[in-house]
Parts: structure tokens; sequence; C-alpha cells
């Protein structure tokens, strides 16, 4: 700009921007361009899609349609929420195309980006929508929705999103089957009592803290740690750019708070990401855990204390975090929910296993990843920590590396309770990965498989109790009393009545309400044949004298091994009329309830609710 003519044009050109971004941000004709999430203002730039959707809007009548190419940033950015929020509740949404721009439709175009064709009609509300993504081929429009089309609820949408409600790039039914399966999972923003949580910081900005970066390493000064600098189990991609002066830098990030020599989280072990991150690349989600310093805004990390001092996570949990992080299971899921940029609320939304210590499959995941992250000396406070000993015994020659990031793939499918088909075909989904990497990955899924149904069980032990799922120690033995407890059967009733009269459910017997597996011995020795087959015979004659025979179907009996001791999972359809579960007050007198589901609890229902209830559901 040393050209002063070309200097004042730009001025003069560049000075309507503010006001033109002031009025779209007041305008009501624009009311939709702002998104509050989880209570706070989402991103706000003026964007001209987020602009032209919305005036589409505003230019149809009641029953109008509209036809628009846009980027696939309304279904997926976080700014766009409140625009989908319209979407659904104030249209039809006739038709969602997705396509990549690989074969260059649009010149001058980076061939990873996508596009959009929407299409919809002013005046309704959408349940379901057609929808296809990842297409290549615009051709494919010719005979869209009727061939290559999947149907998307709205409700699936908010199960999976709940803060956002952005929707994800199913590509066939099976993403939806598998989706839903990983869903028997907590997201990862929830709050769970008594298990880790993962909170997240982004530290150094690059451009506006650029001043405490320095171009040499001396004395005192701790290397910059950037996103481009990791990739997937290790910290050693690239060398570091900057480095920055620890104790002008601490200075910072206290801001405010008084330097009490407390121990912050620059000065262990953390988990962080890349928050570049595209659909199309060979993988999405690039994670490693970087030794004690500063990092940029480009690698988010994990918050290791919070401000009172206390640790939010184990450096074990995040060495297990790691290894979800980096699956092709969780990345395959991811992919279906970014498109170029990974904040914290797609991570929020991830379903993630929250095991600790106690969990069986916890250490052998742990174990590997350790051996892949603790490969430099800056890591034996954490080698140490998960049973390692030091780096020296890492594994470092890529064979051993690759053999190790194959075993964790496998364990974590099965942890996920996904079937050899369904692990395969996420395989599928990462076409530029080498094969080699991606059979290695499916071999290791077949050697560690156990026995028939065990995967399913551990995935339910893991994610704990939900609306869906509930444990009981036992069905017959009071352990508190130490004997048989005709009470503890009415329990049972309950509980398998709830699931019928809600959205059906599992019921594992043999299992504490912590998760710890008890085993069925106790209730076996009540029982005139004490093993599996005697165990459901009592089982299906209680539930079905008291409920009906007709309501077998609904039910379904298995028996599993976890923790070397015997578990039986009752399997519960929602019932197709109400179930009630008679019961005595203390004088006697017998009258029958409705139970439904609320939560993870069983709740019965008064007069009044269960009419109300009846009628709806029924």
């Amino acid at each position: 700009m040393r050209d002063k003519d070309f200097r004042f044009l730009w001025l003069e050109y560049s000075s309507g921007y503010p006001h033109l971004a002031a009025y779209y941000k007041t305008a009501r004709q624009f009311q939709n361009q702002a998104s509050v999430v989880n209570g706070r203002k989402a991103a706000a730039d003026v964007n001209l899609y987020k602009l032209f959707t919305e005036q589409c809007y505003n230019l149809l009548r009641r029953g109008g349609f509209c036809g628009v190419v846009i980027p696939s940033g309304i279904y997926t950015d976080l700014g766009a929420k409140q625009l989908r929020e319209m979407l659904f509740s104030q249209t039809r949404i006739t038709g969602l195309f997705c396509f990549e721009n690989r074969k260059e439709i649009f010149e001058g175009v980076h061939r990873s980006y996508k596009f959009i064709v929407l299409t919809f009609e002013k005046g309704s509300d959408t349940d379901t929508f057609p929808a296809a993504f990842m297409r290549l081929d615009v051709e494919e429009l010719q005979r869209f929705p009727a061939e290559g089309a999947i149907e998307i609820s709205v409700s699936l949408i908010r199960r999976l999103s709940p803060a956002s409600a952005s929707v994800m790039e199913f590509k066939t039914p099976r993403d939806l089957i598998i989706a839903k399966k990983m869903l028997r999972y907590p997201l990862l923003g929830e709050e769970i009592p008594n298990r880790w949580l993962a909170r997240y910081t982004q530290e150094l900005n690059m451009t506006s803290d650029s001043s405490l970066f320095k171009k040499t390493a001396s004395r005192g000064r701790l290397p910059l740690y950037e996103g481009k600098m990791i990739h997937q189990f290790t910290h050693q991609f690239l060398q570091p750019r900057y480095w920055v002066d620890e104790n002008e830098t601490r200075s910072v990030v206290l801001g405010r708070d008084p330097d009490a020599g407390q121990t912050l989280d620059y000065q262990v072990c953390r988990l962080g990401f890349r928050d570049i991150a595209r659909s199309t690349d060979q993988r999405t989600m690039i994670s490693a855990v970087i030794p004690p310093t500063f990092h940029g805004n480009k690698l988010p990390t994990v918050r290791v204390f919070d401000k009172d001092g206390k640790r939010l996570i184990s450096d074990a949990e995040q060495c297990f975090l790691c290894s979800i992080w980096n699956s092709f299971t969780l990345d395959y899921f991811l992919r279906m929910k970014v498109s170029a940029t990974l904040n914290f609320f797609y991570i929020h939304q991830l379903p993630v296993p929250r095991l600790t210590a106690k969990d069986p499959t916890f250490a052998p995941i742990v174990s590997r990843a350790a051996k892949l992250i603790c490969t430099t000396p800056e890591f034996d406070d954490l080698a140490r920590e998960v049973g390692l000993g030091s780096h020296a015994q890492s594994v470092t020659d890529s064979a051993g590396r690759a053999q190790l990031r194959a075993e964790l793939d496998g364990l974590i499918a099965h942890l996920y309770g996904l079937t050899e088909d369904e692990f395969a075909y996420i395989l599928t989904t990462f076409p530029l990965v080498a094969q080699p990497v991606k059979d290695a990955a499916l071999e290791s899924y077949r050697a560690s498989a156990p026995k028939p149904g065990d995967p399913a069980i551990a995935s339910l032990l893991a994610a704990g109790e939900s609306a869906k799922v509930e444990f009981k120690s036992t069905a017959r033995w009071d352990l508190r009393e130490n004997k048989k407890n005709p009470a503890m059967e009415q329990g049972i009733l309950k509980t398998v009545a709830a699931f019928l009269n809600s959205e059906g459910g599992t019921l594992l017997l043999g299992v504490a309400d912590d998760g710890t597996v008890l085993g069925l011995e106790h209730d076996y020795q009540t029982l005139r044949k004490r093993d599996a087959d005697g165990y459901e015979l009592f089982l299906s004659d209680l539930l079905l004298s008291h409920y009906g025979r007709n309501l077998a179907r609904c039910l379904k009996f298995s028996f599993h091994e976890a923790d070397g001791k015997q578990v039986c999972r009752v399997v519960v359809e929602p019932a197709p009329h109400p179930v009630w579960v008679k019961e005595k007050n203390k004088d006697g007198v017998e009258s029958e309830h409705l139970y439904i589901r609320a939560g993870n609890s069983t709740r019965g229902l008064n007069t009044r609710e269960a009419i109300d209830y009846s009628r709806t559901r029924f």
C-alpha cells in the first residue's frame, strides 16, 4: 500500500464493510443469523451463504419452494445452528444433496470443498428429509431423491447433536445403524458422576499473542507447539518454529490470577488435537499427547487441572482418550460431522466410553497407547504413572508401532460393539489410508474377538446405566440380608415393565449399579436347577406369569461371561399395549401400577399420568 492512490481506493472500498456487517447483524429480516449454543452466542461472522439462505426464505410465500446451491457449512457449522432450526421448524426440507468439488465442478475452488443443493417448502416443518452426501457426479441430481437418498429424522439429529443440531453425513442406511449403536455411550460433553471430565483450552493465540514468540531457543525458553507439529500418537511430526519465555508466558496464561507457584497445565503432559480437520483428508482426527510446554490455538488441549488445582483427568485417562480419538471407529463418526475445522462443540458431541482403571478394557488400551506416546524422556513421569516404566520401554520402530495401532483399532471397535461387517465397512470409508493398514486393523479385530455376545456386554458395562440400560445385582438374593427375598423379584417386575411401556431396553443381572460384575452365583443357589437354563426358566416364568404369555416375543434371554463371571442379559422390546404391575400395600390390598423409564431410573405413574401416557404411547 505504498501507492497513495491505491491506498485511498482500498480504504474507501473497505470502509463500508463494518457498516454492512452491523446492518446484517441487526436487521429484522436476518434474525436467524446469530446462534446461541449452551447459553453462549456462537460465531456471528457475516457470511453470504447464510444471508442468502434466510433471504430466500423471506422472499417465499407460504407454500412456496426454494432451491439453492450453498456451501455445506449450512448443515455442519455452529454459526448456522439458528438457520437449521428455521429450516427444521418453519420449512419442509425436500432434499439435501451434497457434492464434493473433487472433479472441479467449480473452477478456482479447492477440490476438497463441499457444496449442497438444498430444496425446501416454506410454511411447514420437517420430520424427516432425503439426503445424499459426498457425491462426486452432479448428474446424480437427475435421479435424486428416487435413487441414492437416505431418510434422516430430525429427532436423530437432535440426539446426535443436542447443542448444535448439526447434520451428520450419512451415506448409507448402515451409517444410521452404526451411529445409533455408538450412541449407547454418553457424549463427551456430558458430565457423568464419578467419571473423568474433558474440558479444553486454546492457550496462546497465534495472532494476538505473537509478540511472545521467539525464533531461537535459549535458556528459560520452551518450544511452542502448533497443530502441524503433531500427528496421531506422535509429538515429533515437525520441529518447532517458535519458542516462548516460560516466566513471561506463564504470567500471560495466569492473567489476573495470582502466581502462588501452583502447577499449571503447561507443566504436565497434555492431550491435544489439530483443529484443522477436513473430512476429505486421509484422517480427520489428529491427536497426540504433547510434553510439558505451551501451545498455540491451532492445537487445543485437554485441561488437566481446574481453577482450584484439582485434577480433572489422569495421565492414563488421557492415553485412553487419545486412543479413542485416533481410532478408525471414532474418526469415522467424526468425519460425518466435520466440514473443515474441528472445534470444541464437535468434540463435545462425540460418543466416548468414559472408562476408568476399574474397567477391564481400560488397561489393555492404555498400555498400548503409552508405548506409542512415551517415546522421549519428557514423558518419563507419564510412563511411570501408567506402568510403562520410562521412554526406554516405548516402541519406536515403524512395524511395531503399526501393530500396536492395529491392535488398538481392533479393541476399540469391539468396545463400541461393532460387528465384523460393520468395522470392515468403516474401514472402506477411508479411501486414502493404505490398504495394508486397514487389513491389519481388521485382522486385529478378529484376533481380539471375545466369545459371542461378550463385545456387547463389555460395551454395556462401560457405558453404564441409562434410559435403556439397567443393572441389577440379583433377582432373588438379598445381598444385605444375605438371604432370599421375594421383594427383589418385585424390583425386576417393575424394571422390565418400565422398558416394555417405554422404548424397550436391556436389563443386566449379576451387575452392581456401578458396573461391577458380581455374577449369578447368589441367585443360582436359590434355584432347583442351579445353572443358566434354570435361571432362564425362573425369569421367564416370573415375568410372563405376571404380564401374560403373549409378551414372550418381547423378551429375549442370553447368558454371557464378563470378568470371569456369568451375567444374564434380558433384551426387552416395546410392548404393544400397557403393561401393569400388581402390588400389595402394607394392608395386603392389591392394586396395579404403570411404570415407565425416566432417565436412568424406573418411575411409577399416578392414575391421571397413566391415562394420559397410555393415550399417547399406545
